[in-house]
């Protein structure tokens, strides 16, 4: 066992995992007052700024459940921050978009981003972030 938490496997999922919650919780520092939630944010994240996609569709951008997702997309409905319109392509299942005000408090969520990922990554010289987003992006293309 104690060979299986020294991998390098085991030991870089472990980072991911702190890394996760680090950002989590700093995303979620500067939602407050927005009336959005994380995975709210998540979902407008692919709509923004001017994107039409189905639940499906953004279910498998995001890589979770199309029924993770369609709760996600009711509440940003009912909050007034999207909208379905037809689609073409398939009756029963609307091409989401934000609206207006979506759009408008999506910006907002972007400024407060810009500002606090700055801060958590200040201490990181930019060549290392050049480098660790480039292994995080063959990391994820492996495990998709």
């Amino acid at each position: 066992m104690s060979d299986e938490i020294h991998s390098d496997a085991y030991r870089l999922t472990r980072i991911i995992r702190r890394l996760c919650r680090v950002m989590g919780h700093n995303a979620g520092d500067h939602l407050e007052g927005l009336g959005v939630s994380a995975a709210e944010r998540a979902v407008m994240e692919h709509l923004y700024p001017e994107a039409h996609l189905s639940v499906p569709e953004i279910a498998r951008r995001h890589r979770v459940s199309r029924q993770h997702i369609q709760v996600t997309v009711n509440s940003l409905v009912d909050k007034g921050l999207a909208a379905g319109l037809e689609n073409p392509g398939h009756k029963r299942s609307p091409l989401m978009t934000l609206t207006d005000r979506g759009r408008s408090v999506f910006k907002t969520v972007l400024e407060r981003d810009r500002s606090a990922t700055e801060k958590l990554f200040e201490n990181v010289p930019s060549e290392d972030r050049r480098r660790a987003r480039e292994v995080l992006d063959k990391l994820d293309e492996y495990l998709s």
